[in-house]
């Protein structure tokens, strides 16, 4: 059987000061057919290291850098409102608006973690964010989930992208927010979304299963944050 031919990786500036990247002297692309055009140098070489793994056939993590490019340019580009609009209404599923009743020891860690990110949304963004005990749903008011617009209209394509899969990651539009802001570390990320399992298990003992989903989940916060990073640098 011959050898796959091995891929040649350059990166190169385009007219318009951004970063393209070329396989084999051919320009990559998105699945669409879109140009990859990336703002910053250091995104261009995380995007690069990504195609590396990819051709080496080596095992990432479920967040892909190239498919949160694919995702801005394909989709997000092309029609940001619709995902933005998307993007807002998960402030009324948000973790943080959905406080635990009992036990006590878990509502006083829901206390200690949570209401600092509410109050964050508060300080930075004017927007009182309404949270309960429960179980009814939390219908944020009309207001607020125009005032997350406003924020992520703000935002590129690619950082757009970024959010979305961090909302993912961490079924919260607050705690991205504040993780890309520097509000709050890629661990206190992690461990504010996934509160409740991580009591669970200081509690029951370590299920290895749900271990090392959550592993994976805390190294996909990492990365997204890292990819996030770069587009303005």
């Amino acid at each position: 059987m011959a050898n796959k031919p091995k891929l040649i990786f350059k990166i190169i500036n385009s007219s318009v000061n951004n970063y393209c990247i070329l396989i084999n002297n051919r320009m990559a692309k998105t699945p669409n057919g879109n140009l990859i055009e990336l703002p910053t140098l250091k995104l261009a070489k995380i995007i690069v290291k990504d195609f590396q793994l990819k051709s080496s056939k080596k095992l990432a993590n479920i967040v892909s850098p190239i498919r949160m490019t694919n995702t801005a340019l394909d989709k997000i580009a092309i029609n940001n409102h619709a995902y933005i609009e998307a993007l807002s209404l998960y402030i009324n599923s948000d973790v943080v608006c959905y406080f635990a009743s009992s036990p006590k020891d878990l509502v006083k860690k829901q206390n200690k973690y949570w209401l600092p990110m509410i109050k964050f949304m508060q300080d930075l963004y004017n927007i009182n964010i309404l949270h309960t005990s429960e179980i009814i749903a939390v219908s944020q008011s009309q207001e607020n989930i125009t005032k997350v617009k406003e924020i992520l209209i703000k935002k590129s394509c690619f950082e757009l992208s970024a959010i979305g899969v961090l909302v993912q990651l961490t079924n919260s539009i607050i705690i991205s927010l504040a993780l890309v802001n520097n509000k709050i570390s890629v661990k206190d990320a992690y461990e504010i979304s996934n509160l409740e399992e991580i009591h669970q298990s200081s509690l029951w003992g370590k299920d290895e299963e749900a271990f090392t989903r959550l592993k994976a989940i805390s190294i996909d916060i990492k990365n997204v944050k890292k990819y996030f990073d770069a587009i303005n640098k």
